[in-house]
């Protein structure tokens, strides 16, 4: 009993030390830490930059960020089935790079509607794959994924 305002006073120092930001400021941080952008980027294989002079085997590469990470990536190919990628599963194969490393944000005409986003996806069976993601646990939590999961409930 002899110890405890010697412990209490400890703890009253620590905290004077390292004072909580105030609640508000951070509900702000995670609010726009978690910001939903999407994006849409033309690109040409490389094999087929000068077979093509028309342009016909573009592609297009499509980003959703859940804040600064991507949480979902699609590459659709003229000749192609479109690949789907989800953050967790398929981690590997994904964009490394923070939103603002991408240079996306400055990019003119890049970003795009997430409703135009969601059509794509799920044409091209994104919610399935989301789906299976999720039920075998490789899915890593994010915006795309607690939408799905709360729209199966």
């Amino acid at each position: 009993m002899r110890f405890g305002g010697v412990d209490e006073r400890i703890g009253e120092l620590a905290a004077q030390a390292n004072p909580a930001p105030p609640l508000p400021v951070r509900q702000q941080e995670v609010a726009m830490n978690r910001q939903q952008r999407y994006f849409r980027i033309p690109f040409i294989r490389p094999g087929d930059q000068y077979k093509d002079p028309q342009g016909k085997k573009k592609g297009w590469w499509y980003a959703h960020f859940d804040g600064p990470w991507i949480a979902r990536q699609m590459e659709l190919h003229p000749d192609k089935q479109p690949i789907l990628l989800v953050a967790g599963k398929d981690d590997m194969e994904m964009c490394e790079l923070s939103l603002e490393e991408t240079g996306l944000t400055r990019k003119r005409g890049a970003e795009i509607l997430g409703r135009q986003y969601e059509e794509i996806w799920e044409r091209c069976g994104g919610v399935q794959y989301l789906r299976s993601a999720i039920e075998s646990k490789q899915a890593r939590p994010t915006y795309a994924t607690a939408m799905l999961q709360s729209l199966l409930k």
